[in-house]
């Protein structure tokens, strides 16, 4: 159904109306047919019966005359009449146009001359004189019948007008404050500050809550207004400390608090002005009110708001998004960093093995090979009393080229092995240092060369930091195979140091080694109780 409100709600009631009309009439229709055909039934009856014993003088008389008389009399109500004798032949009838005689045991209704009546018997003299019939017509009931119905349709027709009326004021009364709350819903939908009217009555329970909906919507608007404008803001930093002044700032700008501070860790990093002015206590200072405080990893907000708990949780997420992306971002520029640094240390480290290489090769093995050259002219010459010192020179050149090829990368580890070469190691060690170095080894064969070159450097690397700089006693070095996985742990009782410590080009070449083949590195030192490093290797080699 189509149309305004009103419109419906009057077609509805229309329609109510016209069933309940139908109805009622439908009811009433039967309820009075059923009372006048009971009504003409008991005057039939009585009527004929009393008319009866009139007749029994008259009949007894032979008076058939006077017994017509009050047939006749009937006739101008309509009624028709005959009288039977106790032999049932017809005595007298105020039939016109003659007796029609099947009407001598009819009973009930029938029809003559296109009128229907209905016949009622009784007898004259308890049936001895004779038997009175008299024949009622209908007529008279279906017009006492159409009266009633016209007059109680003009009736329901002016009630049902009288409804109508009474109901459209009544809609129009409720709908139009109704459609005024319409009208003001819909201007906020188009973003217009309306006011909303107050209709009063029942209606006040549905404007204020509309007014109350209105404010919720508003505030879920500005909720996720100020959540946007947070997110924007904390992925313009790029560090924590960026994070958190940012999203204080954008915070101050929603309206939802007066006053907020960052903290990361125990550090200050940002704060907006305090609108208290003196005399009154901020609730951020130690002597105010319980602020609420947003609980963050590895940093803490504190807020004067009123805000919901609800919304200020959902703060929480951008912001710790913001910190994991930027402790993220500057994680890797300080591995980029680290990286730079260790790339141009090994360049230098390259450039000084290079030129001590050269250096011996000049000093030892370039002396030793001019000698040789003299020794061999002085051969020439006959003097073969040179020769000892000849073959001494070679032996001399020969251990200074095996030393010199050790150095550079031991020959153990490739003939024997990993374990091999680092047992020689640790001997060395101990031997040069007076560091006393356990070695545990427990491999189930050899490890591919990536794996076992860059193990022997991270250990040969670790023994020299411990010979430098650690103060130690004794060193263990425990290297075994856990699955598919190679872990190197080293430690030493030296004299540690503190964890705020950067660390140095050995220690990131070390742990660039590890993590080039897919593992992982670490070092714990507290200051007086060593250093321990944990590396973990996968055997399975990273492509690059």
């Amino acid at each position: 159904m189509k149309g305004s409100l009103r419109t419906r709600l009057l077609a509805t009631f229309a329609l109510g109306m016209l069933f309940l009309g139908a109805g009622l009439g439908g009811t009433a229709l039967y309820l009075v047919k059923t009372g006048l055909e009971a009504s003409l039934e008991a005057q039939g009856r009585a009527q004929t019966h009393y008319l009866a014993q009139q007749l029994e003088e008259d009949l007894l008389l032979n008076d058939l005359y006077a017994a017509f008389r009050q047939l006749e009399a009937l006739k101008g109500e309509g009624v028709l009449g005959f009288i039977l004798d106790p032999k049932g032949e017809v005595l007298v009838h105020s039939f016109p146009g003659g007796f029609p005689l099947n009407l001598k045991t009819l009973e009930g209704r029938f029809r003559f001359q296109g009128e229907t009546y209905r016949l009622y018997r009784s007898p004259i003299g308890d049936g001895g004189v004779g038997l009175l019939a008299l024949a009622f017509p209908e007529t008279p009931l279906w017009q006492k019948l159409t009266h009633l119905l016209l007059l109680g349709a003009w009736m329901a027709l002016g009630v049902a007008a009288l409804a109508f009326f009474l109901v459209s004021r009544a809609a129009d009364q409720f709908l139009k404050p109704l459609e005024a709350l319409v009208h003001g819903v819909q201007a906020w939908q188009e973003g217009k500050e309306a006011p909303l009217p107050n209709p009063g009555g029942e209606l006040r329970v549905l404007h204020k809550a509309l007014v109350a909906y209105r404010e919720g919507v508003r505030q879920r608007e500005q909720e996720l207004s100020t959540l946007n404008q947070v997110a924007e803001a904390v992925n313009r930093a790029e560090t924590p400390e960026g994070v958190l002044q940012n999203a204080l700032e954008a915070l101050a700008q929603s309206g939802f608090f007066r006053c907020g501070e960052a903290r990361l860790g125990d550090t200050l990093v940002g704060k907006v002005l305090c609108p208290y002015p003196e005399g009154q206590t901020c609730p951020l200072s130690q002597n105010g009110p319980e602020p609420y405080m947003l609980e963050l990893t590895g940093a803490q907000i504190l807020l004067d708001t009123e805000a919901p708990p609800a919304f200020l949780e959902a703060i929480k997420a951008p912001i710790e998004a913001g910190l994991h992306r930027a402790r993220y971002t500057q994680a890797l520029k300080e591995r980029a960093q680290e990286r730079s640094q260790l790339l141009k240390a090994l360049i230098q480290a390259q450039e000084a093995e290079r030129a001590r290489i050269a250096r011996d090769l000049h000093d030892q093995i370039g002396q030793i090979l001019t000698g040789i050259d003299l020794g061999l002219k002085a051969v020439k010459e006959g003097r073969l009393e040179a020769v000892p010192a000849l073959q001494e020179l070679v032996r001399t050149a020969i251990q200074d080229v095996r030393h010199l090829s050790r150095s550079l990368r031991p020959s153990a580890l490739d003939t024997l092995g990993l374990e091999a070469a680092l047992k020689r190691m640790a001997e060395e060690f101990q031997e040069r240092t007076g560091i006393r170095a356990n070695l545990l080894c427990r491999l189930k064969g050899r490890l591919p060369e990536t794996h076992e070159t860059a193990l022997y450097r991270v250990v040969q690397e670790a023994l020299t930091n411990v010979a430098r700089h650690a103060q130690a006693r004794q060193v263990s070095v425990v290297l075994q195979q856990e699955g598919d996985e190679i872990s190197l742990v080293v430690e030493d009782d030296g004299q540690g140091f503190p964890p705020q410590a950067q660390p140095g080009l050995g220690i990131l070449g070390m742990r660039e080694r590890i993590e080039l083949l897919g593992g992982r590195f670490q070092m714990e030192s507290l200051p007086g109780f060593g250093t321990t490093l944990y590396a973990r290797i996968p055997l399975k080699e990273v492509k690059a």
